[in-house]
């Protein structure tokens, strides 16, 4: 019996379009056989993470050139070459994907499958009233050809107001985008509910009658109050950048650090010695500030533990503040999972601080 002896993997990253794969690979790792079983495995995810190259400024849409304005994702692929003990021919081994930095739950299991097309845990997302609504799907093999969202009309009969019939992409691509594998469904109606129509044969709602699953979300509008509406958007577990509305009290900090030293100030003349009154001696030097803020998301639905969790542990997060998109990060380093039945009301309260100084260092 042939024996495995080593293993080398070449492994190539990049982002844009997948014909546009590099012609040397980023990383060469050979391994050789530890235990004669004939299995050598590579982990890879931590190597491709470092190649997805994170942008968004709250522009959902596709650019002229047919690549994405966001930009969460990159393609990977590898060639694997088995060197065996004896004359059994040296094979080689190849595959491709797309990589995001989405995870799994230690519970999920190794190398979990997503079960769901929509890219959001949640059943039921708060919009404040005149917002677009939108939802991130996956557009790849077997994945989202349908969204289909619902209005009511004045009788309260349902009827579908809008839709999105974008084609998913193929086994195999060619010129297709990694970027475009999650597209942000989006409509301007109001909406009472939307079905994601895919062919993901692992989703729970998967028909083999109709050979569809169909999962449905239900938009439930913000009244307006008299404090403002806040968006923070965040690459929530799937990879996919989720928005969270808060629309409860925002409190706002600024955290300033400075350096200082004593010096003299006397100065002496032919005739006296002296000082003047309005020099300090007390030198304030390498003044630095982080603005912070803490929100308040108002009364959600007891699913929302799931989604905090997700922005709690997220990487790349950003707030919407005035016309302008801003990088954040969260602050809070824990979080008490909340329930109606203890609780009464869901409310959550999150601090934030601003990911980038105050008096700007960017020169």
């Amino acid at each position: 019996m042939a024996v495995l002896t080593s293993s080398t993997l070449e492994l190539y990253c990049w982002t844009g379009r997948f014909d546009n794969q590099p012609t040397s690979p980023q990383y060469t790792i050979t391994k050789t056989n530890p235990d004669s079983n004939n299995t050598i495995r590579f982990e890879i995810a931590e190597l491709v993470q470092d190649y997805i190259e994170i942008l968004f400024n709250n522009d959902y849409g596709i650019a002229s050139s047919g690549l994405s304005n966001i930009k969460s994702t990159c393609w990977w692929s590898y060639d694997k070459t088995n060197i065996y003990s004896d004359a059994t021919p040296t094979t080689i081994d190849t595959a491709y994907g797309v990589a995001t930095k989405g995870y799994g739950y230690f519970e999920d299991g190794i190398n979990s499958n997503n079960v769901s097309s929509k890219l959001i845990s949640n059943e039921y997302i708060y919009i404040p009233e005149g917002e677009s609504v939108r939802v991130p799907v996956y557009k790849g093999p077997n994945g989202v050809g349908i969204v289909r969202f619902y209005s009511k009309d004045s009788a309260g009969n349902e009827f579908i107001a809008d839709r999105d019939t974008e084609a998913t992409f193929s086994q195999l691509p060619s010129t297709e985008d990694c970027n475009r594998f999650i597209k942000y469904a989006s409509t301007n109606v109001v909406v009472s509910k939307i079905e994601i129509v895919s062919q993901n044969t692992s989703s729970p709602t998967y028909s083999a009658t109709t050979g569809e699953s169909i999962e449905t979300i239900y938009p439930i509008y913000l009244d307006c109050s008299k404090f403002d509406n806040y968006k923070i958007s965040f690459i929530n577990k799937f990879g996919a950048i989720q928005d969270l509305w808060f629309n409860k009290k925002r409190t706002d900090a600024l955290n300033v650090k400075r350096d200082s030293f004593d010096s003299s100030t006397i100065y002496s003349t032919t005739s006296n010695v002296s000082y003047n009154t309005y020099n300090p001696t007390t030198i304030t030097q390498d003044v630095t500030s982080r603005k912070s803020l803490t929100l308040n998301t108002g009364f959600l639905k007891e699913e929302y533990n799931e989604t905090i969790r997700q922005l709690m542990q997220s990487e790349d997060v950003w707030i919407r503040d005035g016309n302008i998109t801003l990088p954040v990060s969260v602050k809070d380093s824990s979080f008490s999972y909340k329930t109606h039945l203890n609780d009464k009301l869901v409310n959550y309260t999150v601090q934030f601080d601003y990911a980038f100084d105050g008096i700007n260092s960017v020169r």
